[in-house]
C-alpha cells in the first residue's frame, strides 16, 4: 500500500513536471510569435516612411511649370504698334487725262509726252522724294516722274512723263503707273496709258474722269 502511494506521489510529480514544461514550451512559442508581428509591423512603417520621403524629394527635384509671355508679331520694318503710313494717311486720287486719253492711235516710234492730273487725296502731304512709277505692262521708254516740291492734302498737280510707241508691238499697248513714297511703297489710284501702235489718228478723244483703283 505504501509502495503504490510512493509510485502515485512520483507519477502525479513527473505529470505536474510535464505540464510545467509543455506551458514553459507553450509560453515561449507564443513569445517567439508575438515578436515577428511586432518587427513586421516596424519595417511597414519604416518602409512607408522612407516611400513617402522618395516622393517628397521627386516632387523638390521637379522642375515648376512657367508661362513664358510671347510678343504678337509684328509687320517687317515697323515697330511695334506703329502702323503702315501707305496703310493710314497717303493717298492718290485720278482726277483726268490731261493729254493722250485712252485707245489713242500711234504710229511706231511716235514720241508723246502723257499727262495726268492727281489729287492728294490723303492726309499726309507728298514729299520731294516720292515718284510715280511703272507699276505693270510696257514702260514705252517712260522714266518715273519725281515729286519736286511738297504737295499737301487736297493738293492737286499734274504728273508728266515723256514716252514712245514701241516698234515692236502692233495694236493695243498699255502700261500702268503708281505714286510711291520714300520708302518704294505704292500707294492710291494706278495711272494708265493706252494707245494703239500702227494707226496714225486717235480712236478716241473722250477723257474719262472716274477713279481708277487697281
Amino acid at each position: 500500500m505504501t509502495e503504490s502511494r510512493s509510485r502515485l506521489a512520483i507519477l502525479a510529480v513527473a505529470v505536474l513536471a510535464l505540464l510545467l514544461v509543455v506551458g514553459l514550451l507553450v509560453q515561449d512559442g507564443a513569445t517567439r510569435q508575438v515578436a515577428p508581428t511586432a518587427d513586421l509591423s516596424l519595417v511597414r512603417t519604416q518602409a512607408v516612411d522612407e516611400f513617402a520621403g522618395g516622393l517628397t524629394q521627386t516632387a523638390a527635384a521637379l522642375p515648376t511649370a512657367t508661362r513664358t509671355a510671347t510678343s504678337a508679331p509684328t509687320a517687317t520694318g515697323l515697330s511695334p504698334g506703329q502702323p503702315s503710313p501707305t496703310a493710314t494717311c497717303l493717298g492718290l486720287h485720278f482726277v483726268r487725262d490731261v493729254t493722250v486719253p485712252d485707245n489713242t492711235g500711234m504710229t511706231p516710234a511716235q514720241v508723246f509726252t502723257k499727262t495726268w492730273q492727281v489729287q492728294n487725296s490723303g492726309t499726309c502731304p507728298w514729299k520731294p522724294g516720292f515718284q510715280v512709277i511703272l507699276f505693270g505692262g510696257v514702260a514705252m521708254g517712260g522714266s518715273p516722274f519725281k515729286v519736286a516740291q511738297t504737295v499737301g492734302p487736297g493738293g492737286t498737280i499734274q504728273v508728266a512723263i515723256k514716252m514712245a510707241a514701241p516698234t515692236n508691238i502692233k495694236g493695243v499697248v498699255e502700261g500702268t503707273w503708281k505714286m510711291a513714297d520714300d520708302n518704294g511703297e505704292v500707294f492710291g489710284d494706278y495711272l494708265s496709258v493706252v494707245i494703239v501702235v500702227g494707226s496714225g489718228t486717235p480712236t478716241s478723244t473722250a477723257t474719262p474722269a472716274t477713279t481708277r483703283t487697281p
